[in-house]
């Protein structure tokens, strides 16, 4: 039987996950609502990260409808592009079958088939394919010194600086990397470097300007706790450790398998590259480490994306497949992993699909705000400005309405981008929350609102087949004073 291609694989594994999952996940997660809704007043900030989520959020928002599908396939579009130059970087070093078949694996992971549903457009997935970038770039550039290499490297670290500051830490890891190479060590002498990294500046100066007045960088030191316990530092190191684990274990146990039945051999001296590779993935894992457990920083294991590709190509350049039995090591590698990923996506369709609901991805936003914006319509012959309550709802909703409107977390007005009172009291509001409204919070940004006139409406949770709970939401509109 003709062996599967790793790029056909890689290429109907990440299509699956958009086109599949988000038949039964219709509606966008937390995270992804948030972007969504800022993405309708875009900017070169945002209250809580560098912009480039927001900037996706709107090119979904102007250019498709804010849904799972549209959401997780430009993710899955940037991870492909991602996925390409983990392929040109284990080139390097690697044969062209060995390096599509380490790649198809990778695509075939834990990651790349679950987290772009739940993380669709997060700061932290966005990460992946500019840092890919940037190692391929850096080590090409190094080599070659050619401009084209350089300036897509400035680039690449611009797009990655957007997406969040971590890049800082694999900006010092290249560092460190190059010292440590002694083919790369003469960079340090290039001119082209400085011009490289004042190009680079120069591209993030308006964020940096923006960020003085918008919180991003308060929010992103916040996640330190310089006083934190021990039992808090051992947390978020076991949260390090769970993400290399469970989201590469398919690919690891390919590996370790290949090695039990000998499909793998000793590995040949290595090359510039796999060298200069393995050392920033050292230096960026040992900052890492210093900053969860010296530092404190609170570290989901959702924060491991960046970093799953590059341990990756460090792990893949001490592995070099027996030429003899390479036919039948790619034929079964290639087919367990589109084996695993397919009985993990029929499990996600048949769990929410059937027998259970997830409480944000299947809500029925779309129903829902069209309910409230019939209602609204009937009354008044503007607005709303604004869909304001709780972090769930507000955002969803929002942003289901036709034409959509910014949501508004309610404990959240100030960081809200492009938030704007006058048009609120212009244009009126909706205000709602999933179950009941939060009293406390309502009466903090509106005191003398009548909570007594309260509404209440009831939905069943979209694209499942269980009808166990349904969804519950009570609103009460703010008037508008200028119509």
């Amino acid at each position: 039987m003709r062996s599967l291609s790793p790029s056909v694989v890689a290429a109907a594994l990440f299509l699956c996950v958009a086109l599949g999952l988000a038949l039964v996940l219709p509606a966008p997660s937390s995270d992804t609502r948030e972007l969504l809704s800022w993405g309708l007043n875009p900017g070169l900030s945002t209250p809580k990260q560098p912009p480039l989520m927001q900037w996706m959020g709107f090119l979904v928002m102007r250019f498709a409808s804010p849904t799972t599908f549209w959401c997780v396939a430009l993710t899955q579009a940037l991870n492909a592009v991602g996925l390409v130059y983990v392929y040109l970087t284990l080139r390097l070093w690697s044969g062209r079958e060995a390096a599509a078949l380490l790649s198809a694996l990778l695509a075939g992971s834990v990651y790349f088939v679950g987290a772009p549903v739940a993380f669709a457009l997060n700061a932290d997935i966005l990460q992946f394919p500019f840092w890919a970038a940037m190692i391929y770039h850096c080590a090409r550039a190094f080599e070659t010194r050619a401009i084209a290499h350089w300036a897509a490297l400035t680039l690449a670290f611009a797009l990655a600086f957007y997406a969040k500051y971590t890049v800082a830490l694999l900006v010092v890891s290249l560092g460190l990397a190059s010292l440590t190479t002694p083919e790369y060590r003469r960079v340090w002498r290039d001119a082209r470097l400085y011009f490289a990294v004042l190009a680079g500046l120069a591209l993030i100066a308006p964020h940096l300007i923006a960020a003085r007045s918008s919180g991003a960088v308060g929010h992103a030191t916040g996640t330190l706790l310089l006083n934190g316990s021990l039992g808090w530092r051992l947390t978020n190191l076991r949260e390090f450790a769970l993400g290399f684990v469970v989201y590469l274990a398919p690919a690891w146990i390919s590996l370790g398998w290949g090695l039990r039945r000998g499909d793998l051999a000793r590995a040949p001296a290595p090359a510039a590259p796999a060298r200069f590779v393995r050392a920033t993935a050292a230096a960026g894992l040992a900052m890492l480490l210093v900053l969860i457990l010296a530092l404190g920083f609170k570290y989901p294991s959702r924060y491991d994306a960046p970093f799953l590709f590059l341990i990756w190509l460090a792990g893949a350049s001490w592995v070099h497949f027996a030429p003899e039995r390479f036919a039948s090591t790619q034929r079964w590698m290639i087919r367990a992993a589109a084996v695993l990923a397919g009985l993990a996506l029929i499990g996600g369709w048949l769990i929410y699909g059937v027998f259970a609901i997830h409480p944000r991805q299947q809500e029925p936003l779309v129903e829902a705000a069209a309910r409230l914006q019939a209602e609204w319509r009937a009354r008044y012959s503007c607005g709303p400005a604004y869909v304001m309550g709780d972090f769930w709802s507000a955002y969803g909703l929002g942003v289901s309405m036709r034409p959509p409107r910014p949501g508004a977390h309610l404990i959240e007005l100030d960081g809200l981008p492009g938030y704007d009172p006058a048009l609120r009291e212009q244009d009126g509001a909706i205000l709602v929350y999933r179950d009941h409204i939060d009293a406390g919070e309502a009466h903090g940004v509106f005191p003398g609102l009548d909570l007594s006139a309260a509404r209440r409406f009831t939905l069943p949770f979209a694209h499942t087949l269980s009808r166990k709970a349904m969804m519950t939401y009570e609103y009460v509109f703010i008037p508008p004073k200028g119509c």
